[in-house]
């Protein structure tokens, strides 16, 4: 079984139906409005003396510990929907119920409480409310009959998609690049007589890279001035004589030729259209060699946007704005962006106001993506 989270207003009985959820069938119960105050004392006193904000970045902490903790329901504050963070943290390991009731019913459930902002209930409601049914995996109105068992029924449903589109990376997400990278440059290298190792020749031509599609990314450098930097940068470092331009033809021959995949991406793209949800390729690279290697991929995927024929490259905004409206897409909260590059991907996402999830399979990447994964299999506990 998942975790579930409650969100919704105050008075809709997140607390009371987590406990008597709880006692029906089992688990660990974590309410966030509890934990604050054993750790803090009492929220209105905390609001007081230190503010709403710092009052919001220690709800943040405690719901974030909450969704990757033992327990198994957690009740979460009103607020909480207002960080995009803590919803990550949730949607990564929960499914989100709503739970709401009419604005009578909500006001004579708090009436004699002393609860911060009761008196703007209606107002919060109003400010909340896109946001409490943008993450709502199930809605339960707690008005009246068997919460409990209203909540059961729902829950043995499956959950909507929550994203209508995945935007997904090719090199290094499904493509296996760097293998590509690899076994072209040392064919190249061959072909015009490159005598260095080939473990010397790959190590120089990788860190080159990473260099030239940096300064792509970042500086503005145009396509062909790249074609030549990174070989004229080549020859220096292995302190050869060969013709740098022979040898980038001869790599872009090489490349085109290769139809690396990763392990698993074929059975990963199909599973996701499986469960309804379009999948387009979106990468930064030169068209005549992409749409050859993309070959491998592109009758499981429903569409591919190559930054050589948009005109523009990851992570600049009006390449996401291209695909998006070539897309028609109206709800960008429908939309997440999947990939490898911290910058290209994930940087380029957040720039257009989507929804980012990095596939980092060591681990180890530091990036403000809403979620990470290390394998496909955990990406569908988002989706």
């Amino acid at each position: 079984m998942r975790k579930i989270a409650f969100i919704g207003p105050m008075g809709s009985g997140k607390s009371t139906l987590a406990l008597r959820y709880a006692q029906s069938f089992g688990g660990q119960v974590i309410d966030t409005d509890g934990e604050f105050t054993a750790r803090y004392g009492d929220i209105s006193r905390f609001i007081d003396e230190h503010g709403e904000k710092a009052f919001r970045q220690a709800e943040s902490e405690i719901v974030i510990d909450a969704a990757s903790s033992n327990a198994t329901i957690i009740s979460c504050g009103g607020g909480a929907v207002l960080s995009k963070r803590n919803m990550s943290a949730l949607r990564r390991n929960c499914d989100i119920v709503y739970l709401t009731a009419p604005i009578d019913i909500l006001k004579k459930r708090i009436e004699s409480s002393d609860r911060p902002f009761k008196n703007y209930l209606e107002k919060t409601i109003n400010e909340r409310e896109k946001l409490y049914r943008r993450y709502a995996d199930y809605t339960i109105d707690t008005s009246g009959g068997d919460c409990v068992q209203k909540l059961s029924k729902a829950l043995a449903r499956p959950r909507n998609n929550r994203y209508d589109i995945l935007l997904c990376d090719a090199d290094d997400t499904v493509l296996d690049f760097k293998k590509a990278m690899c076994t072209s440059v040392v064919n190249a290298a061959r072909q015009v007589g490159v005598k260095a190792p080939d473990q010397k020749i790959i190590a120089e031509f990788s860190d080159i890279t990473v260099f030239v599609w940096r300064k792509l990314e970042n500086e503005g450098l145009l396509r062909d001035e790249l074609d030549k930097l990174r070989f004229a940068m080549l020859k220096e470092r292995l302190n050869e004589n060969f013709d740098a331009s022979a040898m980038s033809a001869a790599f872009m021959a090489e490349m085109k030729r290769t139809r690396f995949v990763i392990d698993g991406a074929i059975e990963f793209l199909d599973d996701v259209r499986a469960r309804g949800i379009k999948v387009y390729i979106i990468t930064n690279g030169f068209a005549f060699i992409a749409r050859e290697r993309l070959k491998a991929v592109i009758s499981h995927t429903d569409g591919v946007f190559i930054s050589d024929e948009i005109g523009y490259n990851k992570p600049d905004a009006r390449f996401f704005d291209y695909v998006l409206k070539a897309l028609d897409v109206t709800d960008k909260s429908r939309v997440l962006v999947f990939g490898d590059g911290v910058n290209s991907d994930i940087r380029g996402g957040i720039n257009s106001g989507l929804d980012t999830c990095l596939f980092d399979p060591s681990g180890g990447a530091v990036s403000e993506a809403d979620y990470a994964v290390k394998g496909y299999d955990e990406i569908f506990n988002i989706l």
